[in-house]
């Protein structure tokens, strides 16, 4: 021993300038003191890395010599020392990318994570991560250069500061180091083999997130809104996407790259998005899957059997795990599988069979609560593990979300998972929804608890808020639902979800209320809900409670341990230091919509979560623009205040909105959107990509994507026919023609903008109609298509009445005045308004089952309010007491009756009004009046060249015509139809009595002649037109050729009109193949 130092005493001096041969002899013999006195002798630490780091030819460094002759305690000394295992070889292998034995590649992982433990020690005993040497550099500017991106993270977390720049000038927001030939340490520990590490002692790589770069950073740390990000792996097992995952080097094989690709399409459609995702490719042939069997026990149908274990050594015991396992079997059986449940079994040490999952909860492997691990391949088949039974239930969601989407891609039978590996956690502990129950959509609890159970069961949800209000006017607070119905709801939502919390919410519909009043009804809502231990305000009741001083309700805060408090202004938000600190204050989008505002939320003492609203409004719809504008928010509040804790997405009802006809599938999208950002703090997916996600996790089938694809559309048209102005609260044309069509600006809309929105809507109508003919749906979904039909249709009844607003408001004259203005519905024609009506009772029908189907009846009269007005104003004033199902009471007879005398009195004319006046003298004969029946006929003869005299003959009984007037006027018309004018003029003078009933009618039939002639002639004798006319003198003659724009000739002739110069051209292509054959 003594003479190996003297030699080594010797050679030291000169052992970084020639070679290793010392160094080499020690790990080769196995002399580990030998080893760490020579590298130790020098003092200086650079001089030390210089010498352990050299490159050697052909092996490499030390540490690739120690790995490849497996001296463990080597490798162990010369890590201790500074060897740098990200080092290339002169083949660009790592020291790690040589080691073939599990003990070697423990050691580097042992190695890796204590590196990370002593960073953390040191920040948390004091040390200043912003310290500085003599070059300027800071720990953080060191951890860049030795591309190390988990103390980078670690250092991060200790609020390490970006901008210090060192005596080069550079800071930490990009690094220019020159490492793009160095191994990431961490990406080599990624491509170590799964079933190599199962009983180390690590931590997840759950914690951190990568993002690829350019090729020119490749291998470099970027740090990104306080993450560290790796840009590139050089030449490493794994790559990174632009997406944050990290994806497998490309396979030459086929079937491998049809497994890996089928792989990743299976992760892409996982929603919450995993933080961390990873696949695998087995060596051995390309592909490693985890086979279930099928099990066909049940009356021949086939289900996939899958088998429970459970670790003996998990933090919580056997009973848990299955009481939570219970909970979601029917969700497992919803996706085809049958669940076994099996024994406990010792970690590593049991020989599991395909059909296995193998699950456990270990609270020291994480850092993060409800985190967890979800590996599928190896020698467990299928391995849970998480840190607390909110990460074991979100483990087994994302697991049913896995087993829901294998069955939709490409993957070999029999069933099987491609080998993956998830590591998982919520970026925010807070992922809420507020279901308003105040407003005139309040659904029944059997709907609201299945709603709730999909948001927990497929979205992660974790706080559901029912929102009541208390109206002042009444002397206690009225629920929706009884008592027991709510203790029912809140004792299934306890049961079922053990992460799940029902937040009860009270809002008051004014900002002044007595001091007793406020006394009386937070203790009568705090009994309502005794089981809770949360609870939300509204924003006008806190309003007034921190007013009044927050003393007065001492009892109410210590009740509650967690209490949500909503911030509506600014200054409101100026109060917030009077709550007690487990007040979790609620701020909407106003608040928080700007760094500067984020950066003062960040300033306060208590947590807060950020509102928003599931429906922009004064919108029908969501569109894709403005739910990618409020994710940008969501990840901007997420990222500059540190105390924002969560979202909250709010379905407020459709009269908070202005359109209480709103659908409860339009808000799906928005909902399954925000809360996927709420636990992954990523905007990496737009809406669109989502619609077939929603689908399944609301209605539980891919194939109503089209409906989401549907109410995209909607909101596309609202915005395009809406663009915004400088106002506040922007409304679209749409809610403003349902709600007052009078009020309509009309300056940034046109007959065109309108067509083509209708063009738009239709055709995903027509989608719609197409799917319900090639799908079979369940009551829900049902529901859910057709709520949406019932929206197309009225958006498209909206813009049908836009039409006829731009059309009558045009101005002939647009060099003087306005170029359009709203003349108002009233001023539509009788019939444009009759048919628009007839089609709003149609919709009305419709929406009146759809809502009972989930809402409670006695929300139905407040909801059909903008139904009846605007019903009321398309209907003349005269026929809005025959609406509905009054339209054939007996007793509107005589009413009608004085209509259709109104009519013919005043040249008017509203043929649905008179076919209904018909249709009540059929259904009651008593009341028939011959008289009326001719005025109506009159009626219709005067609307020639129209087929009104055929619908109303329809409606009259056969042995009604033999009547000699009805007779008369039937002869009328048909010389007229036939073109034998003068006979017809004969019969109409000699019944003059008869047709003088209706005032005008020898001016409508001459408006029919003309329209005749003109369509016939091109010259005519102007004694024969006058003759066809009715014998008119020349004066009133005169006047017709200016109307008609027709030309009198000085041969006795009368001009009409060229018809072969108003033909228009068409081309027609005709596209021939010649068959070479």
């Amino acid at each position: 021993m003594h003479v190996a130092e003297v030699s080594v005493s010797s050679g030291c001096a000169a052992m970084s300038k020639t070679s290793n041969t010392y160094l080499e002899y020690y790990i080769e013999n196995n002399c580990i003191d030998d080893l760490r006195c020579a590298v130790e002798v020098d003092e200086s630490v650079d001089v030390r890395h210089a010498v352990v780091n050299k490159v050697v030819a052909p092996y490499g460094t030390l540490l690739h010599y120690a790995t490849k002759l497996e001296r463990i305690d080597a490798v162990r000394v010369l890590l201790s020392e500074g060897a740098d295992p990200s080092v290339l070889n002169e083949e660009g292998f790592s020291a790690f990318d040589i080691a073939q034995s599990k003990e070697v590649k423990c050691v580097y992982f042992q190695y890796f994570f204590e590196m990370i433990a002593q960073s953390k020690y040191l920040c948390e005993y004091g040390f200043s991560v912003n310290a500085q040497n003599a070059s300027g550099d800071t720990a953080l500017h060191l951890a860049l250069s030795r591309d190390e991106p988990e103390i980078v993270q670690c250092l991060l977390d200790f609020k390490a500061d970006l901008s210090i720049k060192n005596n080069a000038g550079l800071d930490c927001r990009r690094s220019n180091s020159t490492v793009s030939e160095q191994r990431d340490l961490l990406s080599s520990f990624n491509s170590l083999d799964d079933d190599d590490v199962d009983n180390a002692d690590q931590l997840p790589l759950s914690e951190h997130q990568f993002a690829a770069s350019s090729p020119e950073a490749k291998g470099q740390i970027v740090v990104e809104n306080g993450m560290a990000v790796v840009n590139g792996r050089g030449s490493c097992d794994w790559a990174v996407d632009e997406s944050g995952d990290v994806v497998p080097v490309e396979s030459h094989d086929e079937q491998s790259r049809r497994i890996q690709s089928a792989a990743w399409k299976l992760l892409s459609n996982v929603w919450p998005e995993p933080q961390l995702t990873r696949v695998r490719l087995d060596e051995s042939d390309g592909c490693s899957c985890c086979c279930l069997p099928e099990d066909s026990t049940n009356h021949g149908s086939q289900q996939l059997q899958l088998n429970v274990y459970f670790y003996s050594s998990s933090e919580v015991g056997h009973g848990p795990l299955v009481d939570q396992w219970q909970k979601l079997v029917p969700l497992f059986e919803s996706c085809g599988f049958q669940v076994h449940f099996q024994q406990a079994v010792f970690n590593g040490q049991f020989p599991f069979e395909a059909s296995a999952l193998v699950c456990g909860v270990y609270a020291g492997r994480f850092r993060r609560c409800e985190s967890y691990r979800l590996k599928v391949g190896g020698r467990r088949p299928i391995e849970l593990i998480s840190s607390d039974l909110a990460g074991f239930n979100a483990g087994l969601r994302t697991l049913a979300q896995l087993f829901v989407r294998t069955t939709r891609i490409e993957i070999p039978s029999p069933w099987s998972l491609p080998r993956l590996c998830v590591d998982d956690f919520p970026s925010r502990p807070v992922r809420a929804v507020l279901f308003d129950l105040a407003g005139c959509r309040v659904p029944t609890v059997q709907t609201l608890h299945d709603t709730a159970s999909r948001l927990v069961s497929w979205l992660k949800l974790n706080v559901l808020m029912v929102h009541f209000e208390w109206r002042v006017q009444d002397s206690n607070l009225t629920l929706p639902y009884t008592s027991a119905e709510l203790f029912r709801l809140q004792t299934a939502c306890g049961q079922t979800f053990a992460d799940f919390h029902l937040v009860p919410s009270l809002e008051v519909n004014c900002e002044e209320i007595g001091h007793h009043r406020c006394t009386v009804m937070l203790s009568q809502f705090s009994s309502l809900f005794s089981t809770s231990d949360s609870v939300h305000v509204g924003s006008n009741l806190c309003r007034w409670m921190l007013s009044k001083g927050l003393s007065n309700w001492k009892w109410f805060f210590e009740k509650f341990r967690r209490i949500f408090w909503s911030v509506g202004e600014q200054a409101d938000l100026e109060k917030v230091h009077q709550l007690p600190l487990h007040c979790v204050l609620m701020l909407d989008k106003p608040l928080m919509d700007t760094d500067k505002k984020r950066a003062a939320v960040g300033l306060l003492d208590h947590s807060v979560c950020l509102c928003l609203s599931a429906g922009e409004p004064g919108f029908v719809a969501d569109s894709i623009g403005s739910m990618t504008i409020d994710g940008e928010l969501v990840c901007g509040a997420f990222n500059t205040a540190q105390n924002c804790v969560g979202l909250v997405v709010c379905d407020w009802s459709g009269c908070a909105i202005g359109c209480s006809a709103v659908a409860p599938a339009l808000r799906y999208l928005p909902t399954a959107y925000f809360l996927g950002l709420a636990w992954n703090c990523r905007q990496r997916r737009t809406p669109d990509q989502l619609t077939d996600i929603t689908a399944h996790a609301f209605l539980g089938s891919t194939e109503l994507a089209p409906l989401f694809h549907a109410a995209l559309a909607v909101g596309k048209v609202e915005r395009a026919l809406s663009p915004l102005s400088s106002r506040a609260a922007p409304v679209s044309a749409i809610v403003q023609i349902l709600l007052n069509a009078d009020s309509l600006d009309l300056d940034n809309v046109s007959f065109r903008s309108f067509k083509k929105a209708r063009i738009e809507l239709q055709a995903s109508l027509d989608g719609l109609e197409n799917l319900k003919r090639h799908c079979d749906f369940n009551n829900d979904q049902t529901l859910a298509l057709l709520e949406m039909e019932v929206v197309l249709d009225l958006t498209i009844l909206a813009c049908r009445i836009g039409q006829s607003l731009c059309m009558l408001g045009t101005n002939p004259s647009p060099a003087y005045g306005c170029q359009m203005i709203n003349v108002g519905i009233s001023n539509l024609s009788p019939t444009a308004r009759t048919d628009l009506a007839n089609r709003l009772l149609e919709i009305k029908s419709r929406f009146q089952h759809v809502w009972l189907g989930r809402n409670l009846d006695t929300t139905l009269p407040e909801v059909m309010k903008m139904f009846n007005n605007l019903l009321h104003s398309l209907l003349p004033s005269s026929m809005q007491r025959c609406d509905g199902v009054n339209r054939y009471n007996p007793d509107n007879v005589e009413f009608l009756e004085k209509y259709v005398r109104e009519q013919c009195d005043k040249q008017g004319v509203d043929m649905e009004a008179n076919l209904t006046l018909l249709k009540l003298y059929q259904l009651n004969p008593n009341s028939y009046n011959e008289r009326i029946v001719c005025r109506i006929f009159l009626k219709c003869v005067m609307a020639l060249p129209s087929a009104d005299m055929v619908l109303a003959k329809c409606l009259l009984d056969e042995y009604r015509m033999e009547s000699e007037c009805l007779k008369t006027i039937c002869d009328i018309s048909a010389l007229l139809e036939t073109c034998r004018f003068k006979e017809a003029w004969q019969l109409i003078r000699k019944e003059a009595d008869l047709v003088d009933l209706a005032i005008g009618f020898e001016e409508h039939v001459r408006q029919f002649v003309a329209h005749v002639v003109s369509i016939t002639y091109q010259n005519i004798d102007t004694q024969l037109l006058q003759q066809l006319l009715g014998d008119v003198n020349d004066s009133d003659f005169e006047n017709l050729c200016k109307q008609y724009n027709w030309t009198r000739k000085d041969d006795g002739s009368t001009f009409i009109s060229n018809h072969e110069a108003t033909i228009k051209s068409r081309n027609i292509e005709e596209k021939i193949e010649f068959n070479g054959s």
